[in-house]
């Protein structure tokens, strides 16, 4: 059998699991370890949370309208091309292209990366 304490529980919730437990004859433990079983057996136990990330963005941004984007097929880029354009092998637009063409109207930010330091490590060479 396992021990529960229960902490800083509220004085008008006590007085009316005394009250409860008086009309049924119990002592108060006996009244709450009652209560807890109910609660237990009738509420449904959901390991899973509610709704996932997906499912709370698309919630949120829902009042703002949908976005269809056209998703290219996911073929090998340079075998495509290389069917299209002979002597000419550069890919067609991805999806990172496509989400970038569909919100460079709303601007963009612009990202600084800085130069790479030089490392006093020497580069290593597989000869």
């Amino acid at each position: 059998m396992a021990t529960l304490t229960i902490r800083n529980l509220d004085e008008t919730v006590k007085r009316r699991l005394q009250v409860r437990a008086a009309l049924n004859g119990r002592s108060m433990e006996a009244e709450a370890r009652e209560a807890l079983s109910e609660f237990v057996v009738s509420s449904p136990a959901s390991v899973e949370p509610e709704e996932d990330l997906g499912t709370a963005i698309r919630k949120r941004f829902a009042a703002l309208g949908g976005v269809e984007l056209q998703i290219p097929p996911r073929l090998n880029p340079v075998e495509e091309t290389a069917q299209d354009r002979p002597g000419e092998i550069t890919p067609k637009e991805g999806l990172g292209t496509a989400i970038h063409n569909l919100f460079a109207p709303l601007g963009g930010v612009e990202l600084k990366i800085p130069p790479r330091r030089k490392s006093h490590r020497q580069i290593p060479t597989f000869e």
